[in-house]
């Protein structure tokens, strides 16, 4: 007989030896392709054990299993993202009058229906899938590029505020004369090692030993290698001052999302207590990072994850655990051995789930993994009336 499936011709009249199908349940399902609509199909009887011989009992075996595995590991709900720019599919119930309609293609595994991100948060989860709540909270945190340093923030609203350190986003009084002094002490040298230099010159031209002679030329050749060395540090930092003192935050702070777009900064407020700022961008729908309002429900050992750009290393996520909670000068902090380099500052402190416990704000000098965030309900005392209810 021939096989109707793959026209394998053998003499066997119960199962193809080629492909393993049965012949009389192919016949069944022929014929069931001819009963109307509106009959429900009686279900299958499961078949009885039988142990199956050949290559294609060994692949309705494997198949079988791998059906199984599905049913039981597969998430209850998932959701499918159409391609950009097309409507999400109705997976609702059409009603008797469209029963029988062809309806779109899902993703396989899809139960539930799809959904389609709106505004930047959908932009930007399209160049960076998010899976979890790490995933997510990485594309809420951004980059803040200043004339001073760089720094990290997070949307903490989908309206585009967004909250970081202070002193990212303002380089103060004190620090620009700490740095200004550098500067100047930096120049004197510079001049001192000038007339040095041409003492030493000076000084060569009277020098008869040839071996000498030889030494006090390569002396002046690494004075003078270390002299371009440093006059053009000099030069970078006199300019930098310079772009300092004339910059403004609503033309000098620039945002950087993790797709590497960049925003202006709108409007820019600094709390006077503690080292906090919330700015705003211009956008719709921005992916947020939703708070946990009490901290302090997490215990010695829980764990925790930063976010941040250290060292320039956009969007790095680090883990750690919260190693206590400490006070300074009358403010609390979190104290966490999560890595918080340069960089860092301003970024969520967040759980597993990608909640918002804090701020990262700074470490202690000298020593490694003992870093410290502000408690996210500083942000609410602050900058409540701006933000609503969080």
């Amino acid at each position: 007989m021939e096989c109707p499936k793959c026209g394998h011709a053998q003499a066997g009249e119960q199962e193809c030896e080629r492909c393993g199908v049965i012949f009389s349940r192919l016949q069944k399902k022929e014929q069931d392709k001819d009963l109307p609509d509106e009959v429900e199909r009686a279900p299958i009887a499961a078949a009885p054990t039988k142990k199956w011989s050949g290559l294609g009992g060994w692949l309705l075996a494997m198949v079988a299993g791998l059906l199984a595995g599905w049913y039981v590991f597969a998430p209850p709900h998932q959701q499918a993202v159409p391609d950009a720019g097309q409507p999400a599919v109705s997976l609702q119930d059409s009603g008797p009058e469209e029963r029988g309609a062809r309806q779109p293609a899902l993703p396989q595994g899809s139960t539930d229906q799809p959904q389609i991100a709106e505004g930047l948060a959908g932009k930007l989860a399209a160049a960076f899938p998010v899976g979890n709540g790490l995933e997510h909270a990485r594309n809420a945190t951004v980059f803040i590029k200043t004339p001073w340093g760089s720094g990290s923030g997070f949307f903490v609203t989908p309206n585009g505020y967004i909250i970081t350190n202070r002193h990212v986003v303002e380089f103060d009084a004190a620090q620009l004369k700490e740095f200004k002094g550098k500067a100047d002490k930096l120049a004197n040298d510079l001049e001192r090692d000038r007339r040095n230099r041409e003492e030493l010159q000076k000084q060569l031209a009277g020098i008869r030993d040839p071996g000498v002679r030889r030494q006090v030329e390569e002396e002046l050749q690494r004075r003078q290698e270390a002299y371009e060395k440093y006059s053009a540090m000099h030069k970078e930092i006199v300019g930098q001052l310079e772009r300092i003192e004339r910059s403004s935050w609503s033309s000098d702070i620039t945002v950087v999302l993790i797709d590497g777009s960049e925003f202006p900064v709108q409007s820019l407020k600094m709390s006077d207590r503690t080292d906090l700022a919330l700015l705003s961008v211009d956008c719709y729908n921005a992916p947020f990072i939703r708070a946990i309002t009490d901290s302090r429900r997490f215990g010695q050992g829980q764990k925790v994850y930063s976010i941040g750009s250290p060292m320039g290393l956009r969007h790095t996520v680090t883990g750690g655990i919260i190693s206590g909670y400490r006070e300074h000068k009358g403010r609390k902090f979190i104290q966490t051995d999560a890595p918080i380099n340069p960089g860092n500052s301003g970024g969520p402190l967040i759980d597993e789930q990608g909640g918002l416990i804090g701020i990262n704000t700074m470490v202690l000098r000298d020593a490694q993994g003992i870093g410290f965030a502000v408690p996210f309900e500083e942000v609410k005392t602050e900058f409540g009336q701006y933000l609503g209810a969080l």
